[in-house]
């Protein structure tokens, strides 16, 4: 008794202590419960346990001792809520408590976190694949601008220790040592040709359809096109002397060329077809009648030998009827297409009138309350058609662009056809809806969306060149034709055709590169994507291949600069060959030219080329060229010609006459300063023309006293009656430029 009674007090004593220790220093509340609410709590506790039988064991027990010591469990529930849903870029585990609205709310953080995670990683995917394939094609534009720079005629191709004259003969005459090939052979006497008939005043004659004409007689197909596009492209009522750019950008121009485009389209799948049809007329059954309608119809039989489901509306003629319509559209046989409709019944009577008002525009457009039926229309139910063709049709007539057409077009040529029928006017721009098509936004998709990558440009140059050229960037289809080594010279001569036409937009300045898209003002027509062509730049690149072994031919392309000027105001033909042939410095020095690279005596070819100036009527350029090559005699004869027949005139800035007396005095006092070969009579006559030009000058000027004074110091004329019979006898010694001046003193 005596044992239990202390072990009993020892007890009473540890319980007393402990309600000691929690009532007085114990960091947790003292928490009084009845014994239903402890009931109550078990309970709970029971429930919540049962529930969340995946948390550990550990997790329980700690709820168990927490709810014994008085914690509100809900409350602190949500405080740890509170702190794990915090936001963070880290995804969070779910909470899995009863608590709902802070569980969606940890939910939704997860998921949003989940898909910017997503959305980071195939960024940075996509932009490291975008940053290999710029780094891959600027690699690729990099390697042809250095090859483009190391074109050029090898050492090895010249024999410089061989005679001069040799060499100059068959240098000139094109043969073995010419470094240009066949094909640059016949552009180049073509365009010589071209430029002898505008030396001598003659009528422009058409220059794409000589180059065309070139290419009928060779094997080669896509060249021929190529010409064939031009040709069409070129067709067009441009007669503007205003800026190329804003004359192309006119509702005018923009429609020639846009019905330039689909004409040469058109025609080249009609004879796809005629070509189908005829090479297999067994099968095609085209039968005894002429025109296209048959034709078409024909070609339907072969390529829907086994109609596909879903067509509708019936046939004409055992063929689809929308079918047929789409195929004489796509053919610019618009009267064809009328005919199908009218074969097919009641079942197009209310679309046949929409039809025929298209034709009456030319295939070019419908009238607005027309073409928003159509549209109406194609919304409405046409959109839902099975029938792919009838959607095609619809597109093209009401400008239905959010369809792509995947099942009817399949080729680039269709689709670029499909997108020049849906053409909106650029000055409707504003008031069109968005997805309204105008034509600087396929340029733009075509070129800049779309680009080289997505047509595969360089394994199919001619089709990026013709989707570029039918859209009317011409500047910028002819500086990636010009890339490509093996198509360079036809890009040359494309570029020299429009040119002529004067259809090219040329670079402000002659040191900008091949194509600046350098937009200076708002207001300027230089939007994007145009593109202006530095043509300068590109014959020099083109003619440093030749212009050593062939001066001749690489002068008759500097012949087609000489309307453009230098940054210096120099004419840029005078530049060309005084580069290759040399000049005549200020103090009599000539500065060598390139080809003084492989001739020690450049005397002859200079001489050649002079005489060969002098023969096609450029005698500007043959005085220079007689001048680099020491014919004093040469240059004073020619001089005398020219300013004989000015002489007279009033010195008009920019005119003829001043051109010639600047030249004139130039060399007039250059060879009194150095000296001369010239004949002497003939040089005294050319002295007494620049006095007779000074003598005029003055009289034009109202300046009579300078102009007597000077006319007295010349004593042509006799002042006293004395003088008469002597200067009659000196009047016969003068030569025949001074006399007809003379003459005209006296009149």
């Amino acid at each position: 008794m005596d044992v239990d009674g202390a072990g009993f007090t020892d007890l009473l004593q540890q319980a007393e202590q402990l309600t000691a220790d929690i009532d007085g220093e114990g960091e947790l509340p003292r928490v009084e419960r009845n014994l239903r609410q402890i009931v109550d709590a078990g309970q709970q506790l029971w429930s919540r346990t049962t529930q969340t039988v995946s948390k550990d064991a550990c997790d329980i027990k700690a709820s168990i001792l927490l709810g014994s010591k008085g914690y509100d469990l809900p409350r602190i529930s949500q405080k740890i809520e509170s702190l794990t849903t915090a936001r963070t870029f880290e995804p969070v585990e779910p909470i899995r408590e009863t608590d709902i609205q802070g569980f969606l709310k940890n939910e939704r953080e997860n998921a949003m976190l989940s898909v910017i995670e997503e959305s980071k990683k195939a960024t940075f995917e996509r932009s490291d694949k975008v940053f290999w394939e710029t780094l891959e094609n600027e690699w690729e534009q990099e390697k042809l601008k250095i090859l483009n720079a190391l074109i050029g005629p090898s050492h090895e191709l010249l024999d410089v220790t061989a005679d001069s004259k040799s060499f100059l003969c068959e240098t000139t005459n094109l043969k073995t040592r010419s470094a240009m090939d066949n094909i640059e052979m016949l552009y180049a006497k073509e365009l010589s040709s071209y430029n002898e008939r505008a030396v001598r005043g003659g009528s422009k004659c058409n220059l794409a359809e000589k180059f065309h004409s070139l290419f009928k007689d060779l094997d080669d197909k896509k060249v021929l096109e190529l010409w064939e596009m031009v040709e069409t492209m070129t067709d067009i009522p441009l007669k503007s002397d205003k800026d190329i750019l804003a004359a192309r950008s006119s509702l005018l121009i923009q429609t020639s060329l846009i019905k330039q485009a689909r004409i040469y389209l058109e025609k080249k799948y009609f004879e796809y077809i005629q070509s189908t049809v005829f090479s297999n007329l067994l099968q095609a059954e085209l039968g005894p009648r002429p025109g296209a309608y048959y034709a078409i119809r024909s070609f339907l039989k072969m390529k829907m030998a086994l109609q596909p489901s879903g067509l509708e509306d019936g046939l004409t003629d055992g063929n689809p009827v929308w079918a047929v319509i789409y195929y004489c559209l796509r053919c610019g046989k618009i009267d064809a297409a009328v005919s199908a409709a009218k074969n097919a019944g009641d079942s197009l009577r209310d679309f046949l009138p929409y039809l025929i008002e298209y034709q009456e525009y030319d295939g070019s457009k419908l009238k607005p309350n027309s073409e928003s039926f159509i549209q109406l229309q194609y919304r409405r139910t046409v959109r839902s058609s099975t029938d792919p063709f009838k959607r095609a049709v619809y597109c093209i007539l009401g400008c239905v662009t959010a369809d792509n057409n995947s099942e009817v077009i399949d080729k680039t040529d269709d689709y670029l056809w499909m997108k020049l029928c849906q053409l909106r006017p650029e000055e409707e721009s504003a008031n069109l809806p968005q997805d309204s098509l105008t034509f600087s936004k396929l340029q733009s998709q075509l070129l800049e969306e779309y680009g080289e990558t997505h047509f595969n440009a360089y394994q199919q140059p001619y089709l990026y060149f013709q989707v570029l050229f039918l859209t009317a960037q011409f500047e910028a289809a002819i500086e990636f034709l010009f890339r490509i080594e093996s198509l360079r010279c036809h890009a040359v001569h494309v570029a020299i055709v429009l040119y002529e036409m004067n259809l090219l937009a040329l670079s402000a300045s002659c040191n900008a590169p091949c194509v600046s898209n350098i937009f200076v003002a708002k207001a300027s027509a230089d939007k994007p994507p145009m593109r202006r062509l530095n043509l300068s730049r590109l014959l020099m690149m083109y003619t440093k291949k030749f212009e050593v072994t062939d001066p001749r031919e690489a002068l008759q392309y500097f012949y087609v600069l000489r309307d453009l000027k230098s940054s210096r105001g120099v004419n840029l033909f005078m530049a060309c060959y005084e580069m290759l042939l040399g000049k005549i410095e200020p103090d009599g020095c000539r500065k060598p030219g390139a080809v003084d690279k492989f001739l020690n005596d450049t005397q002859t070819i200079i001489e050649i080329v002079a005489t060969d100036s002098e023969s096609k009527g450029l005698y500007e350029d043959a005085i220079k060229l007689y001048d680099l090559a020491k014919k004093h005699d040469k240059v004073i004869e020619i001089l005398n010609k020219l300013l004989s027949q000015v002489v007279p005139q009033m010195n008009v800035v920019g005119s003829n006459r001043q051109r010639l007396e600047n030249v004139a005095l130039n060399i007039a006092e250059r060879y009194k300063m150095q000296g001369h070969t010239a004949n002497p009579e003939t040089t005294a006559a050319f002295f007494l023309l620049l006095e007779l030009m000074s003598f005029f000058n003055y009289y034009h000027n109202n300046q009579y006293v300078d102009a007597l004074d000077t006319i007295k110091e010349l004593k042509l004329l006799p002042f006293e009656n004395q003088e008469v019979e002597q200067k009659v006898t000196a009047f016969s010694t003068y030569s025949e430029e001074n006399t007809r001046k003379q003459n005209k003193l006296l009149t």
